[in-house]
């Protein structure tokens, strides 16, 4: 996947981590990401603190310069995903930006896409299934990424509250949606019957969020597993 954005001579030919396979890549050995990787090399982390290190220890080589998993995520991406504790984020994730001058600028996107909070994976429970992205139909693809994950991860109860991820919150608050835009947007990735039994206007007030779950689990989506 060419990251939404990025020059077309730029040597970065992957903005993204998943277990996937990267087309038009040159510089990455197969089609496991570095966060498998690090998982097969340093095996599943067993706290917080060693998954937070893990996180800063997996990293590429582009062109000779060492990029880690957290700049990907946040100075190339601009997509802060949830990480356990939240002093733990603070103290090792703090938001950073590329100094001027950095020639690591120049892999950056230059707008930020809030739907790949439904196409990176690091990990979680509470991660998306882990997709393959091409780079002519990009767009698509992490809309349709977006929709399948509303989709299989919300949930009622009693018929009286809506239960949806906490990275689907993030996603509302990083793309500005309104409150009337937001209902439109889950009622659509919601099955008919489920949709037909909400009453206009109050879905709002039901939903109810579900904290990030960072038990470990990767998601394969079916063409991976063919």
């Amino acid at each position: 996947m060419r990251s939404p954005g990025l020059r077309k001579d730029s040597s970065f030919h992957s903005a993204i981590y998943n277990f996937c396979n990267i087309e038009g890549s040159k510089e990455l050995s197969g089609s496991f990401s570095t966060m498998v990787e690090a998982f097969l090399v340093y095996g599943i982390p067993r706290n917080n603190m060693k998954r937070i290190f893990l996180l800063l220890k997996a990293a590429y080589n582009v062109g000779g310069h060492t990029i880690s998993v957290d700049k990907i995520q946040n100075s190339i991406l601009g997509c802060r995903l949830p990480h356990p504790g939240q002093w733990l984020q603070s103290l090792f994730f703090p938001k950073k930006k590329f100094k001027a001058g950095d020639v690591q600028k120049a892999y950056a996107i230059e707008h930020p896409e809030p739907r790949l909070y439904f196409a990176l994976c690091s990990g979680s429970h509470s991660d998306p299934v882990v997709r393959v992205y091409t780079p002519k139909r990009v767009f698509q693809e992490l809309e349709a990424a977006k929709e399948d994950y509303i989709h299989t991860t919300f949930a009622i109860q009693r018929e009286q509250k809506i239960l949806l991820p906490k990275l689907v919150d993030s996603f509302a608050k990083d793309s500005g949606l309104c409150p009337a835009g937001f209902v439109e947007m889950v009622e659509h990735s919601m099955p008919g019957f489920i949709e037909k039994s909400v009453q206009q206007g109050k879905l709002w007030k039901r939903i109810e969020w579900i904290p990030h779950n960072f038990t470990f689990r990767y998601l394969l989506s079916e063409e991976l597993t063919k």
